[in-house]
């Protein structure tokens, strides 16, 4: 097989995963194998018992996990967790992460 036979299947090798969505779900799972975690257990830790930012850290967390996360709706808990003293630094610094900004800067360019 010469280079342009080579060429040629695997074009076809492509095309035909392509038509059988191999491609999508594969950037798809590494879509969300790459998205930053949120150290729930950490911001959870950092307030007292029946905090009413406890709710907001879950909601963060589930927005963070949607299949099309709201980059407005992250946004918005994060600023309201930064309103709290006690999470302050914490969520600032999760926050400023390359990976995470990264993440919601994507949100803005593809709409997730």
């Amino acid at each position: 097989m010469d280079r342009e036979d080579r060429r040629e299947a695997l074009r076809e090798e492509v095309t035909d995963a392509d038509d059988t969505g191999m491609i999508a779900n594969e950037e798809l799972i590494a879509q969300v194998e790459t998205r930053p975690v949120v150290p729930r257990e950490d911001f959870h830790s950092a307030l007292p018992p029946g905090h009413p930012g406890h709710a907001t850290i879950d909601k963060l967390h589930a927005e963070m996990r949607a299949q099309s996360p709201n980059r407005q709706a992250i946004e918005a808990h994060v600023t309201h967790l930064r309103g709290i003293p006690e999470l302050e630094a914490t969520i600032v610094g999760w926050w400023e992460k390359p990976a995470v900004q990264r993440f919601i800067g994507d949100l803005g360019q593809i709409g997730l």
